[in-house]
């Protein structure tokens, strides 16, 4: 049986769900001739792929096997700590990290996640009142993650305008919205910026994450190196961003498709993290990451040679029968939920609780907000590229 993989095409970054399922029923670990590389959509494949770091290393980096030429990455943020190191180096950075990234910083963000929520809907009620146009992506889902990093790293206020630049040119997929120039000058802009704010943090700490990775030690008293450092806080800012706006994003739409699920949060506001965790599973933000192999292995009658890349599909997994019950619905008392969205094993998304606070704050608000409006997917548009499921534009419009 031939299987039509056609990862660019409009159809496929629409709703790749279709064929996902017809690789998971026909051929769960697929060789794409085109590609070059494995495609793996069952989730006890991808368990074990993920789970097996020895044989599958992350050196190649999230989107490895999508990099046709080494000049792709030219203008990229560079090398990123710990995603993209195996052990033992991954446990000596996540061990480190972990020592300031701590579920006591997470929590003390509470407050002003909230406040920030607030005022953006207040701030979207304004323009909707004063007949201005609405983005739910522009003026929601993306500004909010983007305050609630540059709260926790530390970012002082001066370098705010530039924030919304930096973000939105070095998001994956945006390339077509910015010339290579503008990239590179936010790529180098943001660069140069952390660099000067990890310089004045180790002057003048303050109670933040940069002060903390500046200052942190491990158990032999050694500090991060300058470049791990750096590479830290692109990481943080990278990753803090991309993920959980399209978390919002998505969680957006999957509400304005159920309204008897809007009106049954609204009178219950305490299965907003239910929702999460299904949506999380439902509409995974994130559609898979790449893995090298570091031999030649065979796996249930398919021989990966060393060096092939191999296409972990969580969000596939995520909608396999073999684990979950009518996996193409969204259950809101689906129990267990043991998705993939955020990972598993040693490269389990050191975030998850920042995102999961971000998005049940978010969603206190928007159960609300959102039944007042209505969002245009039709006038949207899609992130074209197939790592990651998100919207760079979700017009809205008062209901």
């Amino acid at each position: 049986m031939k299987i039509e993989f056609p990862l660019m095409e409009p159809a496929y970054i629409a709703d790749p769900t279709p064929y996902w399922k017809i690789l998971r029923e026909n051929d769960p670990i697929y060789w794409s001739e085109k590609y070059n590389f494995w495609v793996v959509t069952k989730y006890e494949d991808v368990e074990a792929f993920v789970k097996d770091y020895k044989t599958f290393s992350s050196a190649s980096g999230p989107a490895g096997g999508l990099h046709q030429k080494e000049e792709d990455d030219a203008n990229g943020v560079g090398f990123l700590p710990m995603i993209q190191n195996d052990p033992p180096e991954h446990g000596r950075l996540r061990s480190l990290l972990s020592r300031s990234f701590t579920s006591r910083r997470i929590s003390d963000l509470a407050p002003s996640v909230h406040s920030l929520a607030k005022d953006l809907v207040s701030d979207l009620n304004a323009k909707a009142a004063a007949g201005e146009p609405l983005d739910f992506y522009h003026d929601f889902a993306s500004p909010l993650p983007v305050a609630v990093i540059a709260k926790l790293l530390g970012i002082p206020k001066d370098y705010y305008e530039k924030l919304a630049f930096w973000n939105e040119a070095m998001g994956i997929g945006t390339g077509g919205r910015y010339s290579e120039t503008q990239r590179s000058s936010a790529t180098s802009e943001l660069t140069q910026a952390l660099r000067e704010i990890i310089e004045l943090k180790r002057i003048k700490p303050e109670e933040d994450m940069i002060s903390s990775l500046v200052q942190i030690a491990d158990d032999d008293g050694v500090k991060l190196k300058p470049n791990e450092l750096l590479g830290f806080c692109k990481l943080l800012w990278i990753a803090g961003n991309e993920t959980t706006t399209n978390l919002l994003s998505n969680s957006a739409l999957l509400l304005q498709e159920k309204p008897d699920l809007v009106r049954e949060l609204i009178d219950d506001k305490s299965l907003i993290p239910a929702f999460i965790e299904e949506a999380l599973r439902h509409q995974s933000p994130v559609n898979g990451l790449f893995r090298r192999v570091t031999r030649d292995y065979e796996y249930k009658g398919k021989l990966l040679k060393e060096n092939d890349n191999v296409w972990l599909l969580f969000a596939s997994a995520n909608r396999d029968t073999e684990v979950f019950s009518n996996p193409d619905e969204f259950d809101l008392r689906r129990d267990p939920n043991d998705h993939l969205a955020l990972g598993k094993g040693i490269h389990f998304c050191m975030g998850h609780a920042l995102a999961r606070l971000e998005a049940e704050v978010a969603f206190e608000y928007l159960v609300e907000f959102l039944p007042k409006y209505k969002l245009l997917p039709e006038e949207g548009l899609r992130i074209p590229v197939p790592v990651l499921r998100g919207w760079l534009k979700l017009p809205m419009v008062p209901a």
